[in-house]
């Protein structure tokens, strides 16, 4: 890769922010099904636009060696971490109502199983981590194909492999491993992410206009609506999937426009630099809470007062849980045991 570091762009930091937390948001139960529609048409593609931005435009110049180190030490050991952590209250928990009649008669090691495939259905007990894997495989896919086109060219080439591969793959019915079904819809948000990386600052000029989020929301609003659900782990792309990637990019643009309005935001700074935490630690907390809840004898099912009060607390969760995890086992943040801090934001390569 030959890009050169340069000064920190709060606007991505924010634009994690947001997206990491309406994927908290989106996964608490008892949220309404209109808003996870929404924010699961453009949620995922964001994390891979963002991530194919920061590596081009923030990413040092690494050899393939230096770069396979750094991307397992930033995506994959935090993988093993948070799910050995979830592996484990699982074990201990899967006995207790409603875990008994999902899980109950499961062997102890069905979610080792479902951790080597490193795919959505698998990972039942850690959903979210599916993502790291699938990030990992992508830069991996990337980087060689960089070297070859330039990053628009990639897209472009991308997106007809991504439309073609969505429209064929899903009805087969089958899952591959480690993100691998996963990778021509990410492979083409990652390249989209780079190319713009690579603009001048000139160029990016468009999303500092007010007016920018709320055009690119008029038009993405009803067509995310038109397309209907989406579920980018379980590879469901809508009833018109060739809709989805073009949804995709409005919302993740309209996103983009917003973050550079509160990226100097300190806690909109702050989530975004710790989104590998809240990512990996954000279902435990609903997990833990939800039992709580059920031995407590509550018969009722959630509603959106349970989805936001569980959410905000796994986000507060994430204040203690870092001050553990950083002093104790920083490997789980994706930062060299030597070092104090943990790694800004989603570990991506290139990272600085």
């Amino acid at each position: 890769m030959s890009a050169l570091p340069t000064r920190r762009d709060t606007r991505l930091d924010a634009a994690r922010a947001i997206a990491i937390v309406l994927v908290v948001l989106g996964h608490a139960r008892g949220i309404p099904g209109a808003f996870a529609l929404l924010v699961f048409s453009f949620n995922v593609p964001l994390f891979f636009l963002v991530s194919g931005w920061v590596t081009t435009a923030h990413g040092q110049a690494r050899s393939d060696a230096q770069a396979l180190a750094r991307l397992a030490r930033g995506l994959l050991l935090p993988y093993l971490g948070f799910f050995l952590l979830a592996y484990l209250y699982w074990l201990l928990t899967r006995h207790i109502g409603e875990k008994a009649l999902r899980w109950g008669d499961l062997p102890w090691w069905d979610p080792l199983l479902g951790a080597l495939r490193a795919n959505g259905p698998g990972l039942y007990v850690q959903p979210a981590l599916w993502f790291l894997p699938a990030l990992f495989v992508t830069v991996l896919a990337f980087r060689p194909l960089v070297r070859r086109l330039p990053p628009s060219l990639l897209a472009a080439v991308a997106a007809a492999v991504a439309w073609a591969w969505i429209a064929w793959f899903p009805p087969l019915g089958l899952r591959l491993p480690w993100g691998l079904d996963v990778l021509p819809v990410a492979l083409f948000f990652f390249a989209c992410g780079a190319t713009v990386g690579r603009l001048p600052a000139r160029a990016r000029a468009f999303l500092e206009w007010r007016g920018m989020a709320f055009l690119l929301a008029a038009a993405w609003l009803p067509l995310a609506w038109l397309n209907s659900r989406v579920d980018v782990n379980m590879l469901r792309f809508g009833q018109w999937p060739p809709l989805f990637l073009l949804v995709a990019l409005l919302g993740a643009g309209m996103v983009l426009g917003v973050a550079g309005r509160i990226g100097h935001w300190p806690a909109v700074q702050w989530i975004g630099r710790n989104t590998l935490l809240i990512l990996g630690t954000h279902f435990p907390v609903f997990f833990v809470l939800s039992g709580v809840r059920s031995l407590a004898g509550v018969q009722s099912p959630p509603g959106l007062g349970w989805a936001l009060g569980v959410s905000v607390l796994a986000l507060l969760a994430a204040v203690p849980l870092r001050w553990i995890l950083v002093r104790w086992a920083p490997w789980m943040l994706g930062v060299a045991p030597s070092s104090r801090e943990p790694a800004v934001g989603m570990p991506e390569a290139g990272r600085r």
